[in-house]
């Protein structure tokens, strides 16, 4: 199983069902984390490639839409990149590696650590599917001990303490930096 990096960034795939709350988990993370002085990117998975980032009427939107097959736009406070090819997981990782934490959301079979989110009992038959599951963010509170003695090394977190979630990946932080030592 993969370990948390030992050197920035540090790495957690949120990956589970539709509608299981991967983003707000995500948001919530990406606050708790920023907050306590951490840089934080992150990559979310669109499966269906339908998202877009440009308006009808922006400059950006007029040059795509003219062909160009990557659009840059930047100010003083921020920078966005659209490019017409796909760019893989790795990729953009090593694009991001200044950052403290990278959290990705999606992108099931990556070779990261995940925590799996879990709604109704039936998503539970998506931990025995992936490899690198490291935890389990819930809905249940019933099915707990049993996924848990289960999977022994799994760490289970619910879904109303993402505070308690963002402390613990804080603390694997701590962890590893005493594993360097």
């Amino acid at each position: 199983m993969s370990e948390i990096s030992s050197t920035s960034p540090h790495i957690m795939q949120i990956v589970g069902y539709k509608n299981t709350g991967k983003s707000t988990l995500i948001a919530a993370l990406t606050r708790y984390l920023t907050s306590a002085g951490r840089r934080v990117a992150v990559i979310k998975h669109d499966g269906h490639d339908h998202f877009e980032m440009d308006h009808e009427g922006t400059d950006s939107y007029s040059f795509a839409q003219a062909g160009a097959d990557a659009v840059v736009v930047m100010s003083d406070k921020r920078t966005a990149l659209i490019e017409r090819q796909a760019t893989p997981l790795e990729d953009m990782i090593n694009y991001l590696s200044a950052y403290d934490w990278i959290l990705i959301e999606g992108y099931k079979q990556a070779p990261y650590p995940k925590l799996v989110m879990v709604r109704e009992v039936k998503d539970l038959s998506l931990i025995e599917t992936l490899q690198d599951v490291v935890g389990i963010v819930s809905w249940l509170t019933d099915e707990r001990r049993e996924c848990v003695e289960a999977r022994g090394s799994l760490v289970w977190h619910s879904i109303h303490e993402t505070e308690d979630i963002a402390r613990w990946l804080v603390s694997l932080e701590r962890h590893e930096e005493k594993r360097k030592l």
